[in-house]
């Protein structure tokens, strides 16, 4: 590899440092007619790519986004659409999901874009307008649709299959018609999302291809020259694609295009998605395409909800990088296009799913999500979804992989549409260094590589001898560790290192056939089974359709004596009445045993015995043992035995130190001190990730970071300290109580508490919402609390979880009581009887505000015997308000249904009664739980004006006003964003905001100009002597420079950006004592002087008065007349292809 070396621009970077000018040069892209495009990354060209290949992105989730306040920036940095920005980089097709009803009962949106034909025609629309065609994606589900899952629309719950493909073909006909008449250009139509089981909860290829067909004929219908196109995944399956094929052909399924889903970290090798994809397409005579692929180009959070591709996901396909993304996504083009002329083109999926917020602010960004549905799912889909959005909503997941930064900047590998076409070279760039991860047992050598592979941009590679720290020399018992190393061309990487315990239990997963060495006593038990193992291909299964008990175990000869202890893995059947479990250990008569309890299908407890004593016999057995009742079933697996851990080793000294190493500010310290620091650390580390480190490595290691913190060196500047984020959370009605100290925390990571006065903004909270107050400490450092105003429930008891309740339950049939279909927490009213019942659960509550209150409850359940009378109702002076309840279903199966009633008025007695009652047939049964009764505002405020004006006040350019007027704008503002921030402001207090912050604004004062500042290379002269003087804040075009006591004008200086240089001779007429250099402007005004103690002369000489102005101006312009022929006559770069 050779270096480029541009010396035209170093010159030119040298004279513009002289002139202390900044600016920033953005070099398109250039192509050449023989050759690729020079840019910040490779792409290698796919030849022969067609014309018409389908460079498309899916981002569904747009207007969410923009309705959350995220915005796009184009390669200029400037705000732009989001479309105008991708059909510039040639993106010319937009995939757009479209779901049935995303809603909930109360119109609360599902999230992840929230996209139903209204809002995707609205995408599809401006995708046209764009210049792009549009696939519209029919998931025909009300949320996401994917092999996991594939939930019917809840419109079409009970439908029969043949009644659902009428469905799906009328609501497909709707919204294509839709989109045509807004004029969208409707290119291709999929039906149904990642389809490899069911659609619409309809499985079976027979039963499947009826909703396919129906779909398909609304496609012929409205579009009829729009392509049709099924989705499927998991091309990695051996089969999946021929059979599903197969049976399309089969039931004679009208289509064009077999779309597969590929990411690289889940779907296999490249070549047989190509392979698959090739087979389809020449069998059945299809066009064939990528749906969705996608890469991440870093492994950071950027909104506080976890990523889908994290630490953990195998990510070795690629480096985790933009350059990875391009790689990724040209490789994924080019392997299609291998499929010939059948490969039609391409989908990123959601290349702007950006953060709406900072992992910092995750508390708002949650209120955005919920809002806006701009994360993956709002908790109001837990209703529709229980299993996975009901517990896991939240965030984006996917915003690192976005093309964009996290600041809304596009990544260059968003351009990788073009540069596949063109081909792309950049400088020659190391892509990823590979790291290593070794695995041996305890006792085993540990033997790390001398070589590590390294990869560049261009896809090139070469080993790198690695020289690895002595960390390895550290590693005395079972753990996970990190090893660092570095190249020969100075590339840091690692190896991870596993020491598993030396496991002396024989055939522990019995996946040996030999299971001689088990020993089995009672029934039902069955060593070496297929059910159900924890790790490998075995288990040992057990059940009964009866009470029963059995034990299994294992007698461990030839054990050096020590202290050992025994685990084992198990799931089943969760724990009832009159069982036990329990795992042991014994030896020389002496028993360790642990008690545990099954949790239910692979829910796996790993209990572990306490340590029993082997002596020199050497001999230890380990036994599980069960008692079970009828219908117990599960499966145990993985059994250990192995030395106990020292439990008297205190590793909390160096934990301590470890955490204030890894909390100073790094930017403190010196470059060189800090590797010291950072070698004792990884000591440090590699011992505490030890099992069972001996107490001296503990001490050693503490001595060793102990000491290399202590000889940390500062460097040039000690950067602020860090003052710690207050975070206070209450329930509406609640005094708001912020702390009267905060630490304040030094760059060497010490700290002290300090008092501090928060701004009176706190004041202005009173509704739900989060808000951010400020303060200043004693020591004069800036605050900051954020604080979360919780909705108040006036319900006492709502989830029935305290045993104290008001609640009165009245009736047949029902009781407050623990089970597990409880919405929240473990208790709720369950119900069921054998009769037809009646029951009535109510709570009367006092002292309630006076305001509008609506009611809700959560329901789920069943009524085999024909549907009954169900009712939430609500009552205060107001009146009445009354909504149906529902039991659609057991809440595994089909969620929760939430009713909301109408808002109903409480007067000045304060008091509202909240009921539920049910008139139920035999046989019904269920569960209410989660009563919440919430203020319900009706009033209709208008903040328009003040948003605006908060805007406005924010763009203010701050320079030359006073910092008394500025404080009272800062003030203004923050109390105008208090208002801003909450659900339901209040028009008085959106009013009196406006008018502080227009008043804060009107006061702005500007003051005096600041004096110029002066500075001379020396304080203390003699006549003769020669001083440069310096002055900056300057409002002129040329200053005079003299010294006083008498003034004696010296010389002139142009001044450049505010600033002028003169060097000038200390007259040989000028008295010893105090005088001062003066700067003077043309008019002979004085702007700054400079104090100087002038010494009696030393020796003779001529006298002198000239000047000698500094020469910088002169030099910079001649270092850029330089710089510009230098770069004209050599213009050469060191390229790879």
């Amino acid at each position: 590899m050779s270096k480029v070396t541009k010396l035209g621009a170093v010159t030119a970077a040298l004279a513009g440092s002289a002139l202390a000018v900044g600016a920033v040069v953005a070099v398109p892209a250039v192509a050449s007619d023989s050759g690729p495009v020079e840019a910040g990354i490779v792409v290698h060209k796919i030849d022969d790519l067609p014309a018409d290949f389908i460079n498309g992105v899916d981002i569904s989730t747009v207007l969410s986004l923009e309705e959350s306040g995220v915005a796009f920036r184009d390669w200029d940095g400037e705000e732009a659409d989001l479309f105008e920005i991708l059909a510039d980089v040639d993106v010319n097709y937009v995939r757009i999901r479209v779901w049935n009803d995303p809603f909930d009962e109360h119109g609360n949106g599902y999230g992840g874009g929230t996209v139903d034909a209204e809002r995707a025609t609205i995408i599809a629309k401006r995708a046209t307008e764009a210049g792009m065609r549009v696939l519209v994606d029919f998931h025909y589900s009300d949320f996401w649709a994917d092999p996991g899952k594939q939930a019917e629309p809840k419109a079409w719950e009970g439908m029969s299959v043949a009644q659902k493909a009428d469905a799906a073909e009328a609501y497909t006909v709707a919204t294509l018609q839709l989109m045509k008449d807004e004029g969208v250009d409707v290119g291709m139509v999929q039906i149904g999302n990642e389809t490899n089981n069911a659609v619409a909860d309809v499985s079976g290829w027979a039963d499947m291809s009826q909703i396919f067909s129906a779909g398909s004929a609304a496609v012929r219908e409205v579009y009829p020259d729009a392509l049709v196109a099924l989705h499927f995944t998991n091309p990695e399956t051996a089969g999946r694609y021929a059979t599903a094929a197969q049976q399309l052909d089969l039931y004679d399924v009208d289509y064009d295009v077999f779309a597969s889903s590929y990411y690289p970290f889940w779907h296999g090798s490249l070549s047989n998605l190509t392979s698959v994809l090739t087979h389809v397409a020449d069998t059945y005579d299809k066009q064939v395409m990528v749906a969705e692929v996608s890469w991440a180009f870093t492994l950071e959070d950027g909104d506080g909800h976890e990523n889908v591709v994290r630490a953990s996901t195998d990510t070795s396909a690629y480096p985790v990088s933009v350059q990875g993304q391009a790689t990724a996504v040209r490789d994924v083009m080019a392997a299609v296009n291998n499929v010939g002329d059948a490969g039609i083109g391409v989908f990123y999926w959601e290349p702007a799913w950006l953060p709406v917020g900072p992992p910092s602010a995750l508390a708002a960004n949650q209120l955005l999500w919920e809002e806006f549905g701009s994360g993956w799912a709002t908790s109001y889909a837990g209703g529709y979804d229980p299993v996975d959005a009901g517990l896991w909503y939240g965030g984006s997941a996917w915003e690192n992989q976005a093309l964009f930064d996290y600041d809304g900047y596009p990544h260059e590998s968003l351009r990788v549409f073009q540069y596949a076409r063109t081909g792309a070279i950049a400088d020659l760039a190391v892509s990823s260094v590979a790291t290593v991860s070794i695995t041996v047992t305890d006792g085993d050598p540990i033997t790390l590589p001398g070589t590590v592979l390294v990869t560049y941009n261009d896809d090139s590679t070469e080993n790198q001898a690695v020289t690895w720290s002595d960390g390895v020399s550290w590693i005395e018992s079972p753990g996970v560790y990190q090893i660092d190393g570095v190249t020969s061309e100075g590339h840091a990487t690692s190896a991870t290192v596993t020491v598993l315990a030396a496991n002396l239990i024989i055939n522990p997963g019995f996946e040996d056939p030999d299971v001689s060495m088990w020993t089995t006593t009672g029934t039902s038990v069955n060593v070496r089974a297929t059910d159900d193992p924890y790790e490998g291909s075995r288990s040992t299964h057990f059940y009964s359709g009866s009470a029963f008990n059995f034990t299994l175990s294992q007698v461990v000869t030839g054990i050096p004596e020590g202290d050992y202890v025994a685990s084992a893995y198990f799931q089943g059947r969760s724990a009832a009445a009159g069982e036990e479990t329990r795992l042991s250990v014994s030896s020389d008569s002496v028993e360790q045993s642990v008690e545990f309890f099954l949790g239910g299908y692979a829910v796996w407890r790993n209990p572990v015995t306490p340590a029993v004593t082997v002596g020199p016999d050497g001999v230890a057995t380990v036994t599980a043992s069960f008692t079970l009742t009828a219908e117990a079933w599960g499966t145990m697996d993985l059994f250990v035995l192995t030395p106990a851990v020292d439990s008297s080793v205190d590793t909390s000294a160096l934990a301590a130190k470890v955490a204030q190493a890894e909390s100073i500010n790094r930017t403190a310290y010196t470059h060189e001190s800090l590797a010291v620091m950072d070698d004792a650390l990884s000591i440090a580390r590699i011992v505490l990730a030890g099992s069972n480190p001996s107490q001296g490595k503990v001490d050693e290691a503490l001595e060793l970071l102990t000491d290399a913190m202590n000889a940390l060196e500062l460097g040039e500047h000690a950067p602020d300290p860090t003052v710690e984020a207050i975070s206070v959370t209450v329930t509406e009605g609640d005094a708001i109580v912020l702390p009267a100290t905060v630490r304040v925390t030094y760059f060497d990571a010490s700290f002290d508490d300090q008092a501090v006065t928060w701004s009176d903004s706190v004041g202005w909270i009173s509704t739900p919402g989060v808000y951010e107050v400020s303060g200043v400490t004693s020591a004069g450092w800036p605050a900051k609390a954020t604080i979360t105003v919780m909705t108040r429930n006036y319900v006492v008891n709502p989830s029935f979880e305290e045993g104290d309740s008001p609640w009165i339950v009245t009736g047949t049939g029902a009781e407050i009581t623990t089970n597990g279909d409880s919405f929240h927490g473990d208790r709720s009213v369950a119900f069921w009887a054998g009769a037809d019942f009646f029951f009535n659960v109510s709570q009367t509550i006092t002292g309630v505000p006076e305001g509008s209150y609506a009611l809700s409850a959560s329901t789920q359940g069943g009524e085999p015997g024909g549907v009954g009378v169900k009712a939430l109702t609500v009552t205060a002076s107001g009146g009445t308000q009354t909504v149906p309840l529902q039991l659609a279903g057991w809440q595994g199966d089909v969620g929760y249904r939430t009713a909301m009633t109408d808002a109903v008025v409480v007067g000045p007695d304060g008091q509202i009664t909240v009921e539920a009652s049910f008139d139920l047939n035999a046989g019904a049964w269920g569960t209410i739980d989660m009563f919440e009764l919430v203020y319900f505002s009706t009033d209709v405020v208008d903040t328009s004006a003040l948003a605006a004006l908060v805007a406005e006040a924010e763009a203010i350019d701050r320079d030359g006003y006073t910092a008394e007027s500025l404080a009272a704008l800062d003030d203004a503002i923050e109390k105008a964003r208090i208002v801003l921030a909450s659900s339901r402001p209040l028009q008085a207090d959106v009013d009196a905001a406006t008018a502080l912050l227009a008043a804060a604004m009107a006061g702005l004062s500007t003051g005096p100009a600041p004096a110029p500042t002066i500075t001379a290379s020396a304080a203390t002269v003699r006549p003769g002597d020669t001083v440069t003087v310096t002055v900056s804040g300057l409002d002129e075009l040329e200053v005079e420079i003299g010294v006083a006591s008498t003034y004696q004008a010296l010389a002139t200086a142009p001044v450049v950006w505010g600033a002028a240089t003169a060097s000038i001779t200390i007259p040989m007429s000028i008295t010893p004592g105090i005088h001062h250099i003066q700067v003077r402007d043309m008019a002979s005004n004085i702007l700054a002087q400079y104090e100087i103690n002038v010494l009696a002369a030393s020796g003779g000489g001529l006298a002198s008065t000239g000047a000698t102005v500094s020469l910088l101006m002169v030099l910079a312009l001649a270092l850029i007349a330089i710089g510009v022929l230098m770069v004209g006559a050599k213009v050469g770069r060191d390229r790879v292809a």
